[in-house]
């Protein structure tokens, strides 16, 4: 009888995930109650931006003659989120499009060209697109990974 108590009541047996109706309201979400502290190395829920409304790219998302893509993402933060230019960690994933909720990796910061990457610090911030994510997220495991590009 313990036993079965133990697993009602245990953490793991309380903690079902959250599903959202898509990639924006996924987010919104994290946005607003998870932590998304911008440091070298942090992996950070984003939100594939049209390129060509958001930086004046030839196509919304645009395939690199290596079959890399190249995005505009929106990153998440506390304050709604900040635009930074990424690309895919390998061509082997995922075509993404506007509206796909993603898993990016934070690098560094370097200069940027564009006046739309300079009006915001961190759209200084250089990194890649690990994995398309679900919008699903449960607080012992994290989002849940729909597709990883792999290397």
């Amino acid at each position: 009888m313990l036993g079965i108590l133990k697993k009602l009541f245990s953490p793991a047996a309380t903690e079902a995930p959250l599903y959202f109706k898509d990639g924006r309201a996924a987010f919104e979400f994290a946005c607003e109650f998870l932590k998304t502290e911008l440091v070298n190395g942090a992996i950070i829920p984003a939100l594939v931006e049209d390129a060509q409304q958001a930086l004046g790219a030839d196509e919304a998302v645009v395939t690199m003659q290596d079959g890399t893509q190249m995005l505009a993402l929106r990153v998440c933060s506390a304050d709604k989120g900040f635009l930074v230019l990424a690309g895919t960690l390998s061509a082997s994933g995922p075509r993404l499009q506007p509206g796909d909720f993603v898993a990016w990796q934070a690098g560094k910061p370097i200069e940027r060209e564009s006046l739309d990457l300079q009006m915001d610090s961190r759209s200084k911030w250089v990194g890649i697109v690990l994995a398309k994510l679900k919008p699903e997220f449960n607080s012992a495991r994290g989002w849940a990974i729909a597709e990883p590009f792999r290397p």
